[in-house]
């Protein structure tokens, strides 16, 4: 009977226990979960280039770091200007795409500067239990400088189609403020919004990845850049810059006297200007070099 009694009393003891600190294990079960949720990062931003095998503007320039030999010259001024074929001749040779601005006039707000852009896609995702709300992303230049490609080939001189994302107005030198996100959406009302006036991401807590098309635009200065993302949690309000670390984007200008300048004429073959064979351009009378697209400093 005792032995009986003993283990009864320790049993309602360890119950007795067990339901007196079960609110209090339970709270701490909670924060331990929540710490080990806020160490992870808030969100994971992942950069796409543009694969332009699959999809090429209508209107491009591309840059080259080299001039082009004579046989190079001879073998792009005999594709007739056919855009699949000249990329495909210039990626191996280093090539980088740089695609004319997307029509948006006017910006909300009064924003007139339009450049060239190089497009990338963005993908924000966050693994998160708790969820988080991103309210605002700035663009930040880290460096600019003048342009240095050496040869620069256009096809058409024309502008190009609307391209649905977020555009940044990067434009202009090292010391003039970049502007936006801007929204990119061909014919909808919201076209030239600032994005986030409107808008905001919402991430974690099972929400689905969020995908940008960012299209940065710059006129005479070549930038680096970063984003810095401002967003809200149960703990406050941050910052969490993209790239990570000490990552930066860049966006590369069109120089305005490149050593070679190669330009398709519609309707009347190729224009070479610079150090470059006439053979096979007998447009040449018709084409100059390239000029910046206007920047205008824009208040605040």
């Amino acid at each position: 009977m005792v032995v009986v009694a003993g283990v009864l009393f320790a049993y309602h003891a360890n119950l007795f226990l067990d339901r007196s600190t079960a609110t209090d294990r339970a709270r701490s079960d909670k924060q331990a979960q929540q710490a080990v949720d806020r160490e992870q990062s808030a969100f994971v931003s992942t950069v796409t280039p543009l694969d332009y095998d699959r999809y090429l503007p209508e209107a491009f320039t591309v840059l080259l770091d080299r001039p082009l030999t004579g046989g190079e010259q001879a073998t792009l001024t005999a594709l007739n200007g056919h855009r699949e074929r000249v990329w495909e001749f210039l990626e191996p040779l280093g090539g980088r795409v740089v695609e004319h601005a997307s029509y948006v006039e006017p910006f909300e707000d009064g924003n007139e500067n339009r450049g060239h852009a190089q497009t990338f896609d963005l993908n924000l995702n966050s693994d998160r239990a708790a969820g988080l709300t991103i309210n605002n992303m700035t663009a930040v230049k880290d460096s600019c400088h003048a342009p240095t490609a050496q040869t620069v080939v256009t096809i058409p001189p024309a502008g190009a189609e609307p391209r649905q994302g977020l555009l940044w107005d990067l434009t202009g030198g090292p010391t003039d403020k970049p502007h936006g996100p801007y929204v990119l959406d061909e014919g909808e009302p919201h076209e030239g919004q600032l994005y986030f006036r409107r808008n905001v991401v919402e991430l974690g807590n099972g929400q689905s990845n969020m995908a940008f098309r960012i299209q940065p635009e710059v006129t005479t200065h070549t930038c680096r850049w970063h984003i810095v993302a401002s967003y809200t949690d149960t703990t406050g309000s941050h910052e969490q810059r993209i790239p990570s670390g000490a990552g930066t984007f860049t966006t590369e200008a069109i120089p305005s006297q490149p050593v070679q300048y190669f330009e398709r004429v519609p309707g009347s073959g190729w224009g070479c200007v610079g150090t470059v064979s006439r053979q096979g351009c007998p447009a040449t009378e018709l084409v100059q070099l390239p000029t910046p697209p206007t920047h205008r400093p824009v208040p605040g």
